[in-house]
């Protein structure tokens, strides 16, 4: 990604009051659901480093929020390093918070995770339809209520847990995979045998804290370090179709990539 400028795009497909109608909807705190949304543009590249994000007057009428509301989100994200103030101009993308994605082939990636899977056996898969968290709403770009799939398991590697996978995918793309086969491969391979054709995806990576839920799966202490992974998979009509949430110990977990230089042409 490059530096952009002020005046870029503007999240404005969908009005004020609408936007407001679903916030309210959501059970999640109101200063949350706008952090969430927030990141989720980074993220996605609506605004990019060193853009402008709306002023907190627009946030206040875009989600029908008070000024209090937006500040706390915005503060919470300038902490983060994915914002950062400028006195008397506003707030930008933070220049290091959404760095050019590095390019890796996707034949190389489902190699990469097809050695996890040989290498690994799975325990306790249990799947279900839920409301998404707001994160993966956004990130499959789906309408306030609608439900999704949630498939999670545990990855072991010579019987110590490793990998904690959780996956969602919209109920129609759920609906054309082989649930038998959901235990024993990847979704991101049952997509392509559903007749799903992968176009691409963006995949971050980064360290967290084991919550409750995770430490308990990977039999480790509250707060230990893991590696977090983030997959969004999109089809060749760039839906989104997938997004994967890996957690894996980070006593026990590598990820190996070779880098090689690039010819240079005389």
């Amino acid at each position: 990604m490059t530096t952009g400028s002020p005046a870029r795009k503007r999240p404005t497909a969908e009005p004020p009051g609408n936007g407001a109608r679903r916030m309210r909807a959501l059970p999640s705190p109101r200063y949350h659901q706008v952090y969430v949304t927030l990141r989720a543009w980074v993220r996605d590249g609506t605004y990019r480093p060193g853009d402008q994000i709306p002023t907190e007057p627009e946030l206040c009428r875009l989600f029908d929020v008070s000024r209090i509301t937006v500040r706390k989100a915005i503060e919470e994200l300038v902490r983060e390093g994915w914002l950062v103030r400028q006195q008397g101009k506003g707030t930008f993308v933070q220049l290091s918070a959404a760095r050019p994605a590095a390019s890796l082939d996707l034949d190389e990636a489902r190699s990469q995770i097809a050695d996890l899977v040989a290498a690994t056996e799975v325990r306790d898969h249990v799947v279900g339809e839920i409301l998404p968290d707001e994160e993966t709403r956004v990130a499959l770009d789906l309408p306030v209520g609608r439900l999704v799939q949630r498939a999670s398991h545990l990855r072991l590697l010579r019987g110590v847990p490793l990998g904690l996978i959780t996956t969602f995918v919209p109920l129609d793309v759920a609906a054309r995979v082989s649930q038998a086969e959901l235990a024993r491969q990847p979704m991101f391979e049952l997509l392509g045998k559903a007749g799903i054709e992968v176009a691409r995806a963006d995949q971050l990576i980064g360290a967290t804290l084991a919550g409750v839920e995770a430490a308990s799966a990977l039999d480790v202490e509250v707060g230990a370090p893991l590696l977090r992974l983030v997959r969004v998979v999109f089809d060749n009509a760039d839906r989104p179709v997938e997004r994967v949430v890996a957690l894996y110990r980070a006593d026990a977990y590598q990820y190996h990539m070779r880098l090689r230089s690039t010819p240079t042409r005389g």
